[in-house]
């Protein structure tokens, strides 16, 4: 590689990674308001707030989900570039929709229209690939993934300290700004990276999660590994959709406290992914790891449905964290048991499962805590979903035994 082009890499990379930082740290900052905002706008109470907020959820990853694959498609037509302005840009609208909004359903249409163009991490993954070398893909995504990481453990963070000391609406403003500033740097700054932009019709019947889920589904034998996946996704969403809710009802802790506690789940997840994880999958192999990761993942769930102080959560997180490790030797095992030429498939697939699990897993989680928190219940239990995500991930360890035992030959180690 010439000093010129290994330049050019390294400025172009350093651009990626800031681009989603700045954007992960947007995303980051309403994290904390979000049940007050939803609050304040139906005049509801918490758990009829956690009902709409898993509804908001359901349209932002609905969309997400449909129109995403067609987004990046088109990054290969009209270049990265145009994508990720456009990604931007709807985002900086998006929060600013929000934080203007009197009524519930200016947010669904806010929601629904940032959920069509979110494709901004997609598409880096892509310019990533367009500017790496074959050798250093794979650690150049690594260093992407840490910067959503850590713009997802900062942002929670600054929302709930600016939330706490300018209102409740302050950080969609701020996240607005900071988004509108993100999308100026790329626009002025950001190189295309795609060397020859492809020509012709796209085919939009191929362009969706159902097709590729249904393609692979017919050519491998990993569709029990996929389902497991699916159900771990799933099993996240307890964390995703109703902390703060959660933290809420349960310790009534403020903005601030729910954005450091977010800020310690970022912080122990970096860690575990971009520390144990090297050391622990290389010295046990993937399926031992996986079942390691199973392990730690189980009991925290359960601690978190029946934590009764607030520091408790702290230890948790730390315990529930060494479970990271789990998705990463799941991804690993399924990659070995597939040919080179299956690897785009399977990365397809993945990210399929992920967007059904973001449309299935907020709407079980919001709708369970909603059920078990309201003034009608009969069994007051705001702990409830995670133990619904408990029971997921036993049965996910369950069906990965039974798979192991099944396929013994074909599961590497």
């Amino acid at each position: 590689m010439s000093v010129q082009k290994y330049k050019k890499e390294k400025y172009t990379l350093s651009l990626l990674f800031i681009t989603l930082l700045v954007s992960s740290i947007s995303f980051g900052l309403i994290i904390p308001i979000k049940p007050q905002l939803i609050m304040d706008i139906t005049k509801s109470d918490l758990a009829t707030t956690a009902s709409w907020g898993g509804y908001l959820l359901l349209g932002y990853s609905l969309a997400q989900f449909l129109v995403g694959p067609i987004m990046v498609a088109l990054s290969d037509r009209y270049g990265r570039k145009s994508i990720i302005v456009i990604a931007l840009a709807a985002s900086t609208l998006d929060y600013l929709i929000m934080g203007i909004s009197q009524h519930i359903f200016l947010l669904f249409i806010a929601r629904i229209f940032s959920g069509a163009f979110a494709s901004t991490l997609a598409t880096i993954n892509a310019s990533i690939a367009d500017i790496s070398s074959p050798e250093k893909r794979a650690v150049n995504f690594g260093i992407i993934n840490s910067a959503f990481g850590l713009g997802l453990m900062l942002g929670p963070s600054i929302g709930g300290f600016v939330g706490e000391y300018w209102g409740t609406r302050a950080p969609l403003y701020f996240a607005s700004i900071v988004s509108a500033i993100n999308l100026l740097l790329v626009y002025l700054f950001l190189p295309e990276t795609i060397a020859q932009k492809i020509k012709g019709n796209l085919n939009f019947k191929k362009l969706n999660a159902f097709s590729i889920l249904i393609h692979l589904k017919n050519t491998t034998k990993i569709t029990s590994f996929l389902f497991v996946y699916f159900l771990l996704q799933l099993a996240f969403h307890s964390f995703a959709a109703i902390w703060a809710y959660y933290m809420i009802e349960k310790f009534n802790w403020n903005f601030s406290e729910i954005g450091w506690s977010l800020f310690v789940v970022g912080a122990t997840n970096l860690l575990v992914q971009g520390g144990l994880i090297r050391i622990i999958i290389p010295k046990v192999g993937e399926k031992k790891a996986l079942n390691i990761g199973l392990i730690f993942m189980i009991p925290s769930f359960f601690a978190y449905a029946f934590a009764y102080e607030g520091w408790m959560i702290y230890f948790i997180i730390i315990l529930g964290g060494i479970g990271g490790i789990a998705i990463p030797s799941l991804q690993g095992m399924m990659s070995k048991m597939l040919p080179n030429h299956q690897q785009g498939e399977l990365m397809g697939a993945i990210t399929s499962i992920r967007g059904l699990g973001m449309i299935a897993g907020p709407l079980l989680m919001t709708q369970t805590f909603s059920f078990f928190t309201n003034d009608t219940t009969s069994f007051y239990f705001p702990g409830a979903p995670f133990i619904v995500s408990g029971i997921l991930v036993v049965t996910a360890m369950l069906l990965i035994q039974w798979t192991f035992i099944k396929n013994l030959k074909e599961v590497p180690k």
